[in-house]
């Protein structure tokens, strides 16, 4: 036989087959006549664990069966010696072999809480004070095992440089063989040790062996079955493993800390495991089986199965491959219509039906769901919490909670009467009316800001109204100025908006007192904005579209500078009738796209000052081409100050 430098490298334990344990009726078959035999149990016999006591005349174990040893009080009553007692036996005999073994592997049954890369203080095998009388170390361990998944070997304690475990011949003892009960050697080969199916049982092993140079043919492993047990009621243990965003702590691949880091599923009994865990876009995980190291499904890895965090049911049924994703639906959003109210789950909107509910108005005007029941008969709501109509007097408004999407001025005012056609363009007449505006509490909508109606999240200015007295106000959380929301406002002189990024159509027209704004990040200004304001001289650093006339019908405007962001004018020009326009600075170093209209109605323009290696590209540009005469370069010379600067309230121009 070709010996190797292993002690433990393969065993399907089939012989315990042969392991015998001799249970029988007392006499055998009798005959009728012969009365039966009445069994006396006077003798104790016991292992190194346990006792029990038998019939001396056929080895009939007492019905109380096998019990442990009890030192309670010294040696045993069976016999047994109390540990590390015995007179002479104390002293260990001196050339005992100097080695330490560990049982390392994985498994249902004990070996789950065993590892095959850590050696756990309870594997250890220990060590017999006493040869026997070949003249062997003996070194036992004793623990449980179940067929089909459990798997072991036993390994000496052998370690590198850095302190960590290897895997090297030397590391197992040089043992090729395991005895059996009948004295017979069974090659091993290079398997990891498991038991024969229908053989779970707690098994006790012994190590045999003589230190070196003792030959190593000489050294063996026995083992013997302590006692049969029942086989598990599932092979199956799972984890979900990987890369989760909500569950940091998973280190998928290295299963041997799955125990204490990953997420244990839970099993119905019948054929499916299961757990709910969050997933994110970026999680990659698959689920393990601990007891047999395999991971479903056995190929691609899963992730997040949707573009947003979700709950999901993770399923695995027992035998297949594939590992079911199922949202769990999380039921956490009102909606309602005049009705009644119900529950959906904002990831697809599922309906909890047991939700569905007329309103309850008994606390209140406002049901649980957030619709107001109509106190205000001027305010006519939709369904979709859009303004249907108002019929009030307009002097003293006060916002229902049920209104949700703010309505054009035109809707909410009139039209003007000379409107062609803009829902912004407001009935001056009823929009100065109005002397208060309140909002409802329960309204989670729309707030007040410095007397402005602005959006719940403070981001957005809906509306300043023209009865404000106050000529000079700065919106620090504002980030969207909405259509129309200072219009035909006469008192407000200066404006400041440090963070806004969009100003939509027609918000200043008509504001003839306005005469500076600060909206150092404005990127989009819409049509009609300045129509008819004091504005002099506007300066927008960050500013990239300028949609229909940006600046029309400013009688006092006379420079405008637009940073090197600035690429397009859309739909008309930059500027119409501005009788005093006389300086444009545009830094950008590629032309914008303009309208050949892109100074309309300006005759006192005598500068349009670019960067100074794209004046030849402005003056072939479509657009920019018909004012070709007046392109220069930029000087320090004609440079504009901030209009926050230069223009401040109060101050002539």
């Amino acid at each position: 036989m070709n010996k190797k430098n292993w002690l433990i490298a393969g065993l399907s334990l089939a012989m315990v087959a042969s392991l015998g344990v001799g249970i029988s009726a007392c006499g055998g078959d009798k005959d009728p006549d012969t009365p039966e035999h009445t069994h006396e149990y006077t003798e104790w016999e016991h292992s190194d664990t346990q006792h029990w006591m038998v019939c001396p005349n056929d080895g009939d174990i007492w019905a109380q069966g096998k019990q442990a040893h009890d030192f309670s009080s010294g040696d045993c009553v069976c016999g047994a010696k109390k540990p590390g007692e015995g007179g002479d036996d104390e002293t260990p005999d001196a050339d005992l072999d100097t080695r330490e073994f560990w049982a390392t592997g994985s498994g249902a049954g004990d070996l789950q809480n065993s590892s095959w890369t850590e050696l756990k203080p309870n594997f250890k095998l220990k060590k017999e004070p006493h040869k026997d009388a070949e003249g062997f170390t003996l070194y036992t361990i004793q623990f449980k095992i179940y067929a089909g998944g459990d798997k072991f070997k036993i390994r000496q304690d052998e370690r590198d440089e850095n302190n960590a475990l290897v895997w090297t011949d030397g590391t197992f003892f040089g043992l090729n063989e395991i005895r059996g009960n009948d004295g017979t050697f069974v090659d091993m080969g290079n398997q990891d040790v498991g038991v024969a199916k229908g053989k779970d049982g707690i098994y006790k092993f012994t190590v045999h062996t003589k230190p070196s140079p003792a030959p190593w043919a000489d050294n063996y492993v026995s083992w013997e079955l302590v006692e049969p047990v029942a086989a598990p009621t599932t092979t199956e243990d799972m984890y979900i493993v990987g890369t989760i965003a909500s569950r940091p702590q998973s280190q998928w691949p290295d299963y041997t800390n799955v125990k204490n880091n990953c997420l244990h599923m839970t099993f119905d009994g019948v054929e499916t495991w299961s757990a709910e865990v969050e997933l994110t876009p970026g999680d990659s995980f698959k689920v393990y089986n601990v007891l047999n190291g395999q991971y479903f499904p056995s190929v691609a890895n899963l992730g997040c199965p949707g573009d947003g965090a979700w709950l999901y049911r993770i399923e695995w049924k027992v035998g297949q491959d594939n590992v079911e994703r199922i949202h769990v639906h999380k039921y956490t959003t009102w909606t309602y219509d005049a009705e009644e109210h119900w529950k959906k789950c904002p990831k697809d909107d599922t309906i909890d039906q047991t939700t569905r509910a007329a309103h309850d108005f008994s606390k209140g005007d406002t049901c649980e769901c957030g619709f107001q029941q109509a106190s205000d008969a001027d305010w006519k709501i939709n369904d979709d919490g859009s303004l249907q109509e108002y019929t009030g007097d307009y002097v003293n408004m006060k916002i229902p909670a049920n209104l949700t999407k703010f309505p054009k001025l035109g809707e909410l005012f009139g039209l003007n009467p000379s409107n062609t056609g803009s829902k912004n363009d407001v009935d001056v007449a009823n929009y100065n009316k109005v002397k208060s505006i309140t909002i409802d509490p329960a309204n989670t909508s729309f707030k007040i800001v410095n007397n402005a109606i602005v959006s719940y999240d403070g981001t957005i200015l809906y509306l300043y109204f023209p009865y404000i007295t106050q000529t000079s106000v700065t919106f620090e959380d504002v980030t969207e100025v909405y259509n129309a929301s200072f219009i035909y406002n006469t008192k407000i002189q200066s404006l400041s908006f440090p963070k806004v990024t969009k100003i939509d159509s027609n918000v200043f027209k008509g504001a003839t007192a306005l005469k500076s704004i600060s909206a150092p990040k404005a990127e989009y200004l819409g049509g009609n904005c300045f129509d008819n304001t004091a504005i002099t001289s506007v300066e927008f650093e960050s500013l990239t579209k300028i949609s229909g006339y940006g600046f029309a019908s400013c009688p006092q405007l006379t420079s405008i500078v637009l940073g090197d962001k600035f690429a397009e004018a859309s739909l008309v020009a930059i500027c119409n009738n501005c009788p005093q326009l006389k300086t444009v600075t545009v830094k950008a170093t590629t032309p914008p796209k303009v309208d050949s209209t892109v100074f309309s109605g300006c005759p006192a323009l005598e500068h349009i000052y670019v960067p100074e290696g794209s004046i030849d590209a402005y003056k072939a540009a479509k657009g920019w081409s018909k004012y070709a005469d007046k392109i220069s370069a930029i000087t320090e010379a004609v440079s504009v100050a901030p209009v926050e600067v230069a223009m401040l309230p109060g101050k002539e121009d």
